[in-house]
Formats: structure tokens, C-alpha cells, sequence
């Protein structure tokens, strides 16, 4: 066993996964003095960021994605590239000399009694007094249930296996899912193919597309220079600004959702898919209804015959390795989590203090704060929330709330 159920001090803080939500937490324990480690089932830090198509670029501008007191290059522009956000990650933990592990795969996390926690993993049995679940947003991936999904004869994968458009070179190939990666795989294997061969684009309600630099300005430009503005101006604007999208006579051919409905997927930024519309590389068509085994039925009733389906259908958590656990969710499947006492935290003491300007309101409404799991002392979970700044903004928030509690934890006082 890693530890007793005594041991307090020298007992190391356990962080499963080194994403950057793992990653940066490993960076506020480090700065508490507080004794951690990272594991990864991987060989690779930040392994999503690694293996993603080389075209990606961040849904989020470089003001609020960067990890913690390292900006991002001026010459990556306001949108870094998956490439160059990974080759940050990795720079960030040389910078700091963090202490990850790779190659651990957990089996089994569950309660050991006494307050501590086995840790099943290939490298044994471990006991820890507090873990932080960091396996991230994006480490599995899900498919729906289609009917006839399963006997399609042709090529089918996830998103998250594509890495470009080559292997569907001269392919009939259907994207199912238009949030920003199935946009993003639409718009370049239609590139890649010509009009000869359009990729069809599948959605069910339809696509929001907003401006990538509404009035002049990103999204996040406009919050930071707004943000000394009165509430009662400031907030207004900047719902203004995030509604701006495109004339509906510029969107022929893609079908948007109707009036008084919302698109199930993140609205995309930038109006790419205007022009590749156009130009006959990219068909927007219906949802799919079933497949067969060489084509699929959509919702409107129309057949396809297709080589190839890539599914862009998003992601549950990962936590298969939780044992023992018997916690609410969330409608997206994460745990909730314990927001009260014993923990007194001032966020006028961290850097980073709320998800959003406004603060505790917002917070309170949509994501607690406090990062324990609800009836699970000692067990934490950090990088869930996706709205408002971003996912990697909000990494970095939830890490130093998690180190914060843990500071208290360990001291068994409040800091606040």
C-alpha cells in the first residue's frame, strides 16, 4: 500500500489524468507545497491534445485559454491550433517540472475505510487519503444508438480516431453530429474531395453559426473591453454580441434551427462552411433515421449511399474505474458535487475567482463551486465545465479551488 490511513503529511495527492485540467492542478498543489502525483494511462501527456486532426483550432481565444502565468505566443494569433495548444501543455510541464507518471492505467478507485482510497492501477494496489479524478471531458468517446449502425458495411469511426482527411480520399462519407469537430472533419475532407465527392454534414435541429469576430472583435476581446463598463450596460452588449450570426439569405443550403428552437450542439464560430456550401464540398442533410448495410435512411426520408460514417457525437466522463460510489448526477453523467461546509473558501485569495466576471450567482446556478464529491471526503473532480470563458479557462479554475480545499483539508482549518 501506497500509505495508512495515518498519514497525513508525507502522503501524496493522487491526480488521475494528465490533461491539462490534471495538469494544471499538479501546478496549484505544487505552489501550496502540498506532496502530488499525476498518473496517465498513456504514454503521452495531454494524450487527446496529441492524437486530434491537425486542423483543429481552439473554440476559445488565447486571452482566457492559457494555463496559468504562460501566455500564449503572440504569433499564434487569437486562436492556437490543437497542435500548438499540445506543444504548450508539454512546455508548461517542463517549465515547472511537474511530477507525472505515464503508463498507469486505473482499474478501480473505490473507498477503503478509514477515509482513504484504493487505487487499483497496473501498477498494484494503492491507498491514498485524497484523489482528484482529472480524466477530462474528451477521453470517451460516445456513439449513439442508431438502428443498423452496427451492420453498416462500410468505414465507421469516432471523431476522435479522425487525423485527417486522407483515408477518405475519392469516399461517400457522412459526418453525423455538427458541433464544432463534425464542422471542423466536414469542411475538410470536403476540401480535400472537391464537389465531386461532398462530404454530407448530418444534423437533427441544425446549426448556430456566430461570428468569429463579431463587430471587429472576438467574444473574449469584447469581455475584456467591456469589462469596466456598468452591469446594466456591459451584459446586454455582450448577449448582443454573442447573437450576431450571419443573414439567413447567406445560409441557403444549411439548415438551421427553426424559430423558438436551440441547435443540440455548441454553436460554431467562424462562417466557413457558407462558401463550402456553395462550392458543392459540403452537404448539409437531415439526422439519420437507420443505416443499412451500404447507405442510410435519414429523418426526411431521403437514402444515401455512403463509403464511410464518422460519428461526431460527442463524449461521456470517463469514470468506468469508480467502485463503491453512489453519488447523484448531473443530465451529463458527472457526480455532483459538495458545496458547504467544512470549506470556507475566499476566491478573493485565488487568481482565478469564478468561472465568470459576475461571479457566485452564475456559479451557484449552473455548476457548484467547490470541487469534493457530494458524501465522498477526500475524492475531487476538476476540469467539467465547459460554459462561459471556456473549458481550458475553467480548468484552471476548478484545479485551484480543488487545491484550496485540499489545503484546508490537510490542515483541518479554514484559510478564507
Amino acid at each position: 500500500m501506497k500509505s495508512t490511513a495515518n498519514d497525513h503529511a508525507s502522503n501524496p495527492i493522487l491526480v488521475i489524468g494528465a490533461g491539462p485540467a490534471g495538469i494544471v492542478t499538479g501546478y496549484f498543489l505544487q505552489r501550496a507545497g502540498l506532496p502530488y502525483e499525476i498518473i496517465d494511462r498513456a504514454n503521452v501527456i495531454a494524450s487527446t491534445w496529441a492524437n486530434l486532426y491537425p486542423s483543429l483550432r481552439l473554440n476559445t481565444t488565447r486571452y482566457f485559454s492559457h494555463m496559468p502565468g504562460r501566455r500564449f505566443p503572440l504569433k499564434w494569433g487569437e486562436f492556437p491550433t490543437g497542435k500548438q495548444y499540445h506543444d504548450y501543455v508539454a512546455g508548461f510541464v517542463d517549465a515547472h517540472r511537474l511530477n507525472i507518471t505515464l503508463g498507469v492505467d486505473v482499474s478501480c478507485l473505490r473507498p477503503a475505510g478509514g477515509g482513504a482510497w484504493e487505487v487499483t492501477s497496473s501498477r498494484g494496489r494503492e491507498c491514498y487519503r485524497n484523489v482528484v479524478i482529472a480524466t477530462g471531458r474528451f477521453s470517451n468517446p460516445y456513439t449513439a444508438a442508431i438502428p443498423g449502425l452496427t451492420g453498416f458495411q462500410g468505414g465507421r469511426i469516432h471523431a476522435h480516431d479522425y487525423h485527417g482527411p486522407e483515408p477518405f480520399t475519392d469516399k461517400r462519407v457522412l459526418i453525423v453530429g455538427n458541433g464544432p469537430s463534425g464542422l471542423d472533419i466536414a469542411l475538410e475532407i470536403g476540401k480535400h474531395n472537391g464537389p465531386v465527392q461532398p462530404a454530407l454534414l448530418s444534423m437533427r435541429t441544425g446549426i448556430t453559426l456566430r461570428r468569429r469576430y463579431p463587430l471587429g472583435l472576438s467574444k473574449h476581446a469584447w469581455m475584456l473591453v467591456t469589462r469596466w463598463l456598468p452591469e446594466r450596460i456591459c451584459e446586454p452588449f455582450l448577449e448582443y454580441v454573442e447573437q450576431l450570426g450571419f443573414p439567413q439569405s447567406a445560409l441557403r443550403g444549411i439548415k438551421t434551427p427553426k424559430r423558438g428552437m436551440t441547435s443540440g450542439a455548441v454553436a460554431a464560430r467562424g462562417g466557413e462552411l457558407i462558401p463550402a456550401v456553395r462550392r458543392g464540398e459540403v452537404i448539409c442533410v437531415d439526422g439519420p433515421s437507420r443505416f443499412t448495410a451500404n447507405g442510410v435512411v435519414l429523418t426526411d426520408g431521403s437514402t444515401h449511399a455512403i463509403d464511410a460514417v464518422i460519428m461526431a457525437t460527442g463524449y461521456r466522463p470517463a469514470l468506468g474505474f469508480l467502485d463503491g460510489i453512489h453519488c447523484e448526477c448531473d443530465d451529463q453523467g458527472w457526480p455532483r458535487r459538495f458545496n458547504s461546509m467544512p470549506y470556507d473558501i475566499d476566491t478573493a485569495k485565488l487568481i482565478y475567482r469564478g468561472t465568470y466576471d459576475v461571479g457566485a450567482a452564475i456559479d451557484a446556478q449552473f455548476e457548484p463551486t467547490l470541487r469534493e464529491l457530494n458524501g465522498y471526503p477526500g475524492l475531487f473532480q476538476v476540469g467539467l465545465y465547459y460554459k462561459g470563458k471556456g473549458a481550458m479557462y475553467n480548468f484552471n479554475v476548478e484545479a485551484e479551488i480543488a487545491a484550496a480545499q485540499l489545503v484546508q483539508r490537510l490542515a483541518g482549518t479554514s484559510v478564507a
